[in-house]
């Protein structure tokens, strides 16, 4: 879905290629939309929603969505019966004042321009650059053009004065333009559970699971799911009930994922489609550009195998899994590495022993910060502000990359985390997840309507909620496929990180499989690039092989086609086409695009903003 709100007049030519927009009035204010079917109106109020907001208090549809936008514009935080995963405006049709906000983690983005009574508000940074002419931003074109993440940070995008709300934010802004009011969710972490686990807390999570996916996909007969085979996919998949389930799988049909994907559909009874198209790695000019349009989530392009080969005749739900690695602690870092899991593998993951958590505090948060800082600035070194032609800006864009950082660590610091350990795991959903693992959401959403249950409020909350020490290593999500009626036939289906053996193994088992299949496939990747021979096996399993996507004909030239309306400079252009044709050569690791397809994506957005149709 994409919309613009607006209280100017709008030239519906300046959009004309969106597809399906439609133009609508609200009083003196304007709105473009290409999906009426995402409004909700009440007596006194409409919203216009991405992704799903509910009142689970009520049983129908209508009342749930209508009650939830009335209870959302008064109170924030919301109440416990409130859920979904979304971004929202609501404008009240008699003062006209209006209300945008986000869920907790902000995977739908949602835009905002304030200037002199002027108001942009649009989850399409295209639509806000072309109607409001805003300047381009150097600041968040640098934090987009460079690593490690090629994001912005905080609430900075590529436009000057144009905003993405934060996660858990909430704002109130009046008929001339201004804010009035502008509160913040901190809910996550609030109540963290004792050590050991329950099957009350089982029941509670799995429940409230099942209740989220059956909210976001009321009304509807038929779901797709995207299967991947993982844990997280495999438990959204088990959660879908009465419902008529097509499972969707990218890649090689001789690929090992795609083999357990389709053993977990036919478990479940679910329609498994598997669509292979490697050339949309890296696509032609038209197709990249139809999706940095349209969605502006163009990155993991393996959703493209997927998307180019489809034309639903009706939006139906699409259903991803949880995008934060959060049921399994991944991103607690200190604690996920490989040299802590090789020393601590039989303490932590044979005899289940508790991990001794660092209490937090104002001093270690502190330290915290400072580290983190200076990794976000090793990148802002000379060498890529040479490339973007940006050296007489460098003061005040470390300057403004600074303050944007403070933005999120205030986020982060506000939750009042009760252990150090947590600080790197909620940064990386205020800005990993936030603004890349996202994409995956966001450019599903034109031909679906993409869902990630375990994303929403309630969801995220429960899971936050649970102590680490039972979310580490699986160790929840373990205990729930083998407990859970609706999964326990999973168990039997190895995922495609661990092959041969269940999932339901003991670790003891597993994680030695895990480990030699990994030293494996690092010494296949090494052996082919030692002998620049891209037909030498490159994994222990079949995979993508991306030695040989870098081998599409036309990859090169393609990469050329995307700057050939450079909004950046040669010479940044050309750092990613040399690092394409190194990886094409063996020269670099062949490994996935997503950083080369990033500043190419950036690119195409100021292109598009600033060469509107003719």
């Amino acid at each position: 879905m994409k919309f613009l709100f607006t209280n100017k007049k709008l030239d519906p030519s300046l959009a004309k290629d969106f597809e399906n927009l439609e133009l609508k009035e609200f009083g003196w204010n304007t709105l473009l939309i290409n999906d009426t079917a995402t409004l909700t109106e009440t007596a006194n109020l409409i919203s216009f929603t991405n992704g799903y907001l509910r009142d689970y208090s009520f049983e129908k549809l209508v009342p749930q969505k209508k009650s939830a936008i009335q209870h959302v514009f008064k109170n924030w935080p919301v109440a416990d019966h409130i859920t979904g995963s979304f971004s929202t405006l609501i404008l009240d049709k008699t003062y006209f004042d209006i209300v945008i906000t986000s869920d907790l983690c902000n995977i739908y983005p949602l835009y905002y321009l304030l200037d002199e009574g002027q108001i942009y508000i649009s989850n399409s940074l295209i639509l806000i650059g072309r109607y409001s002419a805003a300047q381009q931003d150097k600041t968040g074109i640098m934090q987009r053009a460079i690593g490690p993440n090629f994001c912005n940070i905080g609430s900075r995008t590529i436009l000057k004065d144009c905003k993405r709300l934060l996660p858990g934010e909430w704002i109130k802004i009046n008929n001339k333009g201004k804010i009035i009011e502008k509160k913040f969710d901190n809910s996550l972490y609030q109540k963290i559970e004792e050590t050991n686990l329950n099957n009350i807390d089982l029941e509670n999570y799995w429940n409230q699971y099942k209740k989220e996916v059956s909210l976001c996909t009321q009304g509807f007969k038929e779901v797709n799911i995207a299967l991947s085979g993982g844990i997280d996919s495999r438990i959204a998949l088990g959660a879908i009930v009465n419902k008529n389930i097509s499972a969707y799988t990218f890649g090689s049909p001789k690929n090992y994922e795609s083999k357990v994907a389709a053993r977990l559909a036919k478990k479940k009874g679910a329609k498994h489609i598997i669509l292979f198209d490697p050339n949309q790695y890296f696509p032609k000019k038209n197709l990249f550009y139809k999706y940095t349009r349209e969605t502006e989530a163009v990155n993991l392009n393996s959703w493209l195998e997927i998307l180019t080969q489809i034309d639903p005749r009706a939006k139906k739900p699409i259903i991803l899994g949880e995008l934060c690695e959060a049921l399994p602690g991944r991103n607690i870092q200190k604690l996920n590495t490989g040299q802590f899991r090789k020393k601590n593998f039989y303490k932590y993951y044979v005899k289940n022993e508790n991990i001794k958590l660092t209490p937090g505090n104002p001093l270690s948060f502190k330290q915290w910060k400072n580290k983190k800082m200076n990794f976000i600035l090793s990148w802002h070194v000379d060498f890529w502000f040479d490339k973007l032609n940006f050296t007489t800006s460098k003061k005040r864009i470390i300057k403004e990359t600074i303050d944007d950082a403070e933005e999120i660590f205030r986020r982060i610091e506000s939750h009042h985390l009760p252990f150090t350990e947590l600080y790197d795991e909620l940064f990386s959903w205020y800005t990993y997840t936030r603004m890349i693992l996202s994409r995956q959401v966001n450019i599903c959403n034109e031909k679906f309507y993409a869902f990630s249950p375990g994303m929403s409020m309630q969801m995220l909350k429960k899971t936050s909620n649970i102590h680490p020490n039972q979310r580490l290593y699986y160790r929840f999500a373990n205990t729930l496929l083998k407990t859970v009626p609706e999964l326990k036939g999973f168990g039997k289906i190895p995922t495609s990180q661990i092959p041969v053996v269940p999932q339901n193994s003991n670790n003891l088992v597993k994680i030695p499989i895990w480990a030699i299949r990994s030293k494996i496939d690092d010494w296949l990747i090494i052996r082919m690039m030692s002998n620049k021979d891209i037909n030498m096996r490159y994994r222990l399993l079949p995979s993508i092989n991306w030695a040989k996507v870098y081998q599409q004909d036309g990859m090169l030239e393609n990469i050329l086609d995307y700057y050939e309306n450079n909004q950046l400079d040669n010479k940044y252009s050309k750092v990613f086409y040399s690092l394409a044709e190194n990886r094409k050569n063996l020269i670099k690791w062949p490994f996935a695009n997503m950083d080369i397809i990033s500043g190419a994506t950036l690119n195409a957005e100021l292109d598009l903003i600033k060469n509107q149709p003719e």
